[in-house]
């Protein structure tokens, strides 16, 4: 069960066929579901679709349900609570959090309605797995109507520490919510500790911070780490491609051979974009040797473009963008070449092995794949990954360049230092990151949560006294 749908709307010659999503952690979803079959619940994400559909088209081996929301809904629920709420509450970013109880309102019956449909779907012995932060009270409200169903939850991005947490105005429900299922799964160790912490504070739930696990009486959630992977067969597969080597030939080609610096990413203040325009205005400041001589290509994804922190985002950005073109722009260089666009997977790929740095900074993120997809696109030990130490995949990334995104001079240090790094340390960072992706793909991350989750919800449930 997720918010949006794996597919996406390919209009051609006026007409309308649906295809699935590629890349990302759908393909590993879609991979699953066609190897063992069942049902993928998910919000169509637009109007006139039919209520289902068999995937693959070629070869249907599940079905694809839609739990389709009103407008009002869409408003309220999507961008009103897991917008403008919940997203900057999970991303540690009070400041930008809007509540509003018309919005929880209709969160929470967008949630009973996704649970509901669950259980039409579903057998009591199927193991029902919900996915992220839209779907929190999901766990709960299967849970009530069936207490053996086995359920999951993996929570994507970051989870706050207590006393963040605490000023969300239903932070006890949504953790019961959350508490529904047999197993709650996050990114990072850290994240999974401060859950933890809000259950044993918040709603004085005894627990074991040994063994993770949340007593709700006579059930024990498990609770535990699952930093998730991506697709590095895929990736490595594209590398190849003869329309992916046509690209990287185009893109040098439009960029003079010159030194190229890459960030790739939704526009979301979590990203640390004007952060990161700053620290590579810094860089050329310090470094004028290297006007010239170095691009950024900074891709910024088009995002929740109905959300006026985006709108005001997208403004300050354009015009920061324009300043430093227009400071340090001569002869015919352009230090920023900025693409606000939708980008193909292909297309992508081709940034990824064109870049020699790849920057990716974001103030705070749950995993952020774009530094995983990096490593995983090279054909070569030749480039560098700079990459936020509040960023989940620092924790195994270690070999890249880690620094703090909110330090302008630390990440314009860190370019220098990327693009002067010897050959032979390049390929010694970069064979290690490579090594680390590997032991962890998409595949292994959701075999091994389900194993787990099999694990606990086949277990018998402990007694709340026997907690520490």
């Amino acid at each position: 069960m997720s918010n949006r749908a794996p597919i996406h709307v390919v209009v051609e010659n006026g007409r309308e066929r649906i295809e699935p999503t590629v890349g990302g952690v759908g393909t590993s979803f879609l991979r699953l579901l066609e190897n063992h079959g069942g049902v993928w619940i998910a919000w169509s994400g637009r109007r006139g679709l039919q209520d289902r559909l068999p995937l693959p088209t070629r070869n249907p081996r599940f079905w694809l349900i839609f739990a389709n929301l009103s407008e009002n809904e869409i408003t309220h629920y999507y961008y009103g609570m897991c917008n403008r709420g919940l997203w900057p509450l999970m991303h540690f970013m009070p400041i930008n959090c809007h509540f509003d109880a018309a919005n929880w309102k209709i969160y929470r019956r967008v949630n009973t309605n996704f649970a509901r449909v669950a259980l039409a779907e579903s057998q009591p012995d199927d193991v029902v797995w919900v996915q992220d932060f839209h779907l929190a009270l999901v766990p709960k409200a299967i849970r009530d109507s069936r207490p053996a169903q086995s359920i999951g939850l993996f929570w994507h991005t970051p989870f706050p520490p207590e006393d963040v947490f605490r000023i969300f105005p239903w932070s006890g429900e949504l953790l019961e919510g959350m508490l529904g299922a047999d197993l709650v799964g996050f990114q990072t160790a850290s994240f999974a500790r401060h859950f933890i912490d809000c259950c044993a504070g918040i709603l004085r739930l005894a627990v074991d911070r040994d063994r993770g696990l949340v007593f709700m009486g006579r059930r024990a959630v498990q609770v535990g780490a699952f930093p998730i992977g991506i697709h590095v067969e895929f990736f490595a597969q594209m590398q190849t491609s003869v329309r992916v080597r046509q690209r990287v030939r185009r893109i040098r080609r439009a960029l003079h051979n010159q030194m190229i610096v890459l960030g790739v990413d939704r526009l979301d203040y979590t990203k640390g974009l004007i952060e990161r325009l700053l620290a590579f205005e810094r860089f050329l400041e310090s470094n004028p040797e290297y006007r010239r001589r170095v691009t950024l290509v900074q891709i910024a994804v088009p995002s929740r473009t109905r959300v006026s922190d985006y709108i005001r985002l997208k403004r300050d950005l354009d015009e920061l963008v324009g300043r430093i073109i227009g400071r340090f722009s001569s002869e015919g260089w352009v230090p920023i070449r900025y693409l606000y666009d939708q980008f193909g997977v292909e297309e992508l790929i081709a940034y990824y092995q064109t870049a020699d740095v790849a920057l990716v900074t974001p103030l705070r993120d749950g995993m952020n794949l774009v530094a995983k997809e990096y490593v995983a696109s090279r054909s070569a030990d030749n480039g560098v990954l700079i990459l936020s130490e509040l960023a989940g995949a620092a924790e195994e990334l270690g070999d890249a360049l880690l620094v703090n995104p909110y330090d302008i001079d630390q990440v314009a240090e860190a370019l220098k230092t990327a693009l002067e790094m010897s050959p032979e340390e390049k390929a010694r960072r970069m064979l290690a990151l490579r090594e680390a992706i590997a032991r962890n793909s998409l595949e292994r991350w959701s075999e091994s949560f389900l194993a787990k989750l099999g694990r606990a919800s086949g277990e018998v449930q402990c007694n709340a006294g026997t907690a520490g």
